[in-house]
């Protein structure tokens, strides 16, 4: 059986934000982006699998 995907956002120096959440598809993620942010502030904010890894706390981390 497939293992569901989900994902996290990072900003640009691939820190995790909204360390509280994930999501189970990027249209769910994109959408409270939206929610957030105006569109000029997206493009420094991206949607990534849950695994890549991310900076937090002087190291990089894939539990972030």
């Amino acid at each position: 059986m497939e293992q569901a995907k989900e994902y996290k956002i990072i900003d640009w120096a691939y820190n995790r934000m909204f360390s509280d959440k994930t999501f189970k598809c990027i249209d769910s993620a994109f959408d409270f982006l939206s929610s957030k942010f105006e569109d000029d502030e997206l493009q420094d904010i991206f949607i990534v699998d849950i695994s890549t890894r991310c900076f937090a706390n002087g190291y990089w981390s894939s539990s972030n």
